[in-house]
């Protein structure tokens, strides 16, 4: 099929092709409701598809939005991705998508292709805490958010759920069940804000309530029976809390093939990215990430940025917590 040119839409709608790059930039001047109605009429008759790499040309907009995520097959990266991709497709922009697989180094590598590229903005999941990491990218001005983590020390306005008041709620109600050894499992703290905060959190109202808590850090689902193992067989009454979806759903599995009655003999909870754990066993008290929502809110932010700077700042997107029959 033959390709329109913009010199075809101008002859048919009878205008210049400069009335046509303005149409399409949403430069309008004093340009009248019919001639517009014209030009687009035109443009849907003839299935014009405008170039990308010429706009970006003449206007010294690339219309490109770097969005990297620090691993793309937790569904929780799938959820953001779907948010911004909805409100940046509504403004004319394009996502370019980048996993880092929780590497540091693959993630600075993934950042300079992206300003190789010209994109006039990036969404970053940081794999790392350290900001020191991407002043690189604020060098080359352009405008860098952050989601559902935070960098130290902060720098760059964020997007994120109410981590401590949301861990308060679930555990202030879970306390009151009688449970001795509060138990948080986890993907290895340090690495990531907001599973400090996360594990932080249940510690000190642990241990404000006299209870014992214990931290199980685990790398791959592999290592759970064996790290899990002490508690399974303790006689405490014991209360397990995942930093995140794929730690309860993993944890989760774990008990129900080891036939642990929940919550009788251990109490379950715990962040869920994933929207499941109303389908899983007794059903799964839980925190549950508005993550589609934070994409969004989170494109509508950056696309903020790209128009005028503004002062860093802290947004928060609230939880929903999902009381079920795990604790």
């Amino acid at each position: 099929m033959k390709k329109i040119t913009i010199k075809e839409v101008a002859e048919e709608a009878g205008v210049s092709k400069t009335t046509i790059s303005r149409f399409l930039n949403n430069n309008y001047g004093n340009m009248s409701k019919e001639t517009k109605a014209r030009i687009a009429e035109v443009i849907e008759r003839l299935n014009y598809r405008p170039s990308k790499q010429a706009q970006a040309l003449k206007s010294k907009h690339s219309y490109l939005i770097g969005v990297v995520v620090a691993d793309i097959s937790n569904l929780y990266s799938s959820l953001l991705l779907k948010g911004i991709g909805s409100v940046l497709e509504e403004n004319g922009y394009q996502m370019i998508i980048m996993d880092a697989a929780n590497s540091v180094t693959q993630e600075k590598d993934l950042l300079e292709k992206l300003l190789d590229q010209s994109v006039e903005g990036i969404i970053l999941q940081p794999s790392s805490r350290q900001s020191a990491n991407y002043e690189f990218v604020t060098e080359r001005n352009i405008p860098l958010l952050l989601v559902d983590r935070q960098t130290e020390p902060e720098k760059w306005t964020s997007v994120m759920t109410n981590n401590i008041e949301a861990t308060q709620e679930v555990l202030e109600k879970a306390l009151k069940k009688g449970y001795e050894n509060i138990v948080v499992v986890s993907e290895p703290v340090k690495d990531v804000s907001t599973r400090e905060l996360r594990f932080q959190t249940v510690r000190k109202m642990a241990l404000a309530a006299g209870k014992t808590c214990e931290l199980i850090e685990v790398t791959n689902e592999e290592q759970l029976p064996e790290l899990l193992q002490p508690t399974l067989n303790s006689d405490k009454k014991s209360l397990l809390f995942a930093s995140n979806g794929r730690v309860l759903m993993d944890v989760l599995a774990l008990l129900i093939k080891e036939g642990i009655q929940i919550p009788e003999k251990i109490g379950i909870t715990g962040f869920d990215d994933w929207n499941l754990t109303e389908l899983v066993g007794p059903g799964v008290t839980s925190i549950e990430q508005p993550s589609k929502k934070i994409g969004k809110i989170a494109a509508q932010n950056l696309l903020e940025l790209l128009k005028e700077p503004k002062k860093m700042q802290e947004i928060i997107v609230p939880s929903d917590i999902r009381w079920r029959k795990s604790v």
